[in-house]
C-alpha cells in the first residue's frame, strides 16, 4: 500500500476519534479479498489540488474498501498518463479534462469518463490562465498579437482555453505563437523576454503571484461564465469491459464522496492537510482567488455524475478551436453514468 494511503500514527490517532480508525482496520483484514486497481498520481503529487480530493476522501472514509477496491498509486509523468492507459500500465486516470478526453478520444483512445471526479469550474474561484508581467507591454488580450505564449504542455486543454478566451476577444490562434518551457524555467524566460505570456500550473502561479512581478490576464475557473464540470476518472473499454465490478466500485466510492464533500467542503481541505497533501504554505490560494480562508464556496459534480450539457460545453469549445472535427462526435460518447448506482 502507497503511503499515499496510509496514516501515520499520529493521523491513526485522529481516526481513532473520529470512528473511522475500524474502517481502515477492516480494510487491511480484508485486503486480500479486495479488487486492486492502479491509479494514475504524477511525480512528487505532495500538492494536489482539484483532481484527487475526493480520492483521498474516499479512502480516509474506507469507501473503496466498502466497494471492494484497493487503490495503488501509479506514479508517471504527465506525457505518458494516456498511454499508460491506452497499453494497460493504469486501470483509472484521474484528473482527465473533458476538453483534452475529447481530442484523445478523437485520435483514437478507446477509453470512457466513468466518474466526474475532479473539482469544477468555479466563476471567482481559482484556476491556472495567462500569466504576463505586471508592468509589461500585455495588459489587455488584444495585446497578445504577435506574441509567444510559452507552456510545459503545449498540446494540453490549458492551451484551447487560453485560445478559446482570446478568441472571445477577437484574437485567432494563428496571431500568436505557442512555445515550449518548463515550468520552472516560465518566470525566468519570461522576465528575459524569450516569451510574452506563459501558461503555468498550481503551485507556480501562486509563486509568481506572491513576488509580485506577474499578473494573471484570466482565470480557466471563469471560462463558462458558470459552474460547469471539468473533468473526472477515465478508464479504457478493454477495462471496463474486463472489469465490470472493480470499475463500479471505484465509480460508487467517489459518488459517495463527493456526498460527503458537498456537506462539508471545508472539512475535504481540512483532511489534504492532515494527510499531507496539501502545503499550507499554498493555501488558501491554491483554491480562492482573493485569498480568503473560506471554502464554502467549493462543490464537486453531484454524485459524481457526468453532466451532458457540460460536455456539449466543452465538446463545442474543442471544435471552435478546430481540435476536433465539428459534428463528429456528441456528447454522450465520451462518458457512461452506468456504474453509479446513485444516478
Amino acid at each position: 500500500m502507497s503511503n499515499l494511503l496510509t496514516p501515520t500514527r499520529r493521523q491513526f490517532g485522529t481516526l481513532l476519534g473520529t470512528g473511522l480508525a475500524a474502517a481502515m482496520i477492516n480494510r487491511r483484514a480484508a485486503a486480500g479479498t479486495l479488487r486492486k486497481a492502479r491509479v494514475f498520481v504524477p511525480p512528487l503529487n505532495a500538492n494536489w489540488t482539484s483532481g484527487y480530493e475526493l480520492i483521498e476522501l474516499a479512502d480516509a472514509k474506507g469507501l473503496f474498501a466498502k466497494h471492494g477496491v484497493e487503490i495503488e498509486w501509479a506514479v508517471l509523468p504527465w506525457d505518458q498518463y494516456t498511454v499508460a492507459l491506452d497499453s494497460g500500465a493504469l486501470d483509472f486516470a484521474p484528473y482527465a479534462d473533458y476538453a483534452y478526453f475529447i481530442n484523445v478520444y478523437d485520435k483514437g483512445l478507446k477509453a470512457k469518463e466513468v466518474v466526474s471526479s475532479t473539482l469544477p469550474f468555479i466563476p471567482g474561484s481559482a484556476g491556472e490562465g495567462l500569466i504576463v508581467l505586471k508592468d509589461g507591454p500585455i495588459q489587455k488580450p488584444e495585446d497578445i498579437r504577435g506574441k509567444k505564449i510559452g507552456t510545459q504542455w503545449p498540446t494540453f486543454s490549458g492551451v484551447w482555453f487560453a485560445a478559446d478566451w482570446l478568441k472571445k476577444y477577437g484574437v485567432s490562434k494563428d496571431e500568436y505563437e505557442i512555445v515550449p518551457v518548463p515550468q520552472a524555467q516560465a518566470e525566468q524566460v519570461l522576465l528575459q523576454g524569450g516569451i510574452d505570456a506563459a501558461i503555468v500550473y498550481q503551485p507556480i502561479d501562486i509563486e509568481l503571484a506572491r513576488k509580485g512581478q506577474t499578473r494573471q490576464l484570466f482565470y480557466v475557473s471563469d471560462i463558462a461564465g458558470r459552474f460547469v464540470t471539468r473533468g473526472g476518472t477515465m478508464a479504457s473499454e478493454k477495462f471496463i469491459a474486463e472489469n465490470p465490478d472493480t470499475v463500479r466500485g471505484y465509480v460508487n466510492a467517489i459518488a459517495e464522496a463527493a456526498e460527503i464533500a458537498n456537506a462539508d467542503p471545508a472539512a475535504v481541505i481540512k483532511l489534504g492537510l492532515e494527510r499531507g497533501k496539501l502545503d499550507p504554505k499554498y493555501l488558501p490560494a491554491l483554491y480562492n482567488r482573493d485569498d480568503k480562508d473560506d471554502y464554502s464556496h467549493l462543490k464537486w459534480a453531484a454524485k459524481g455524475l457526468h453532466v451532458e450539457e457540460d460536455l456539449a460545453f466543452w465538446l463545442k469549445l474543442v471544435e471552435d478551436a478546430d481540435i476536433v472535427p465539428k459534428g463528429k462526435h456528441k456528447p454522450t460518447d465520451f462518458y457512461t453514468n452506468e456504474f453509479n448506482a446513485l444516478a
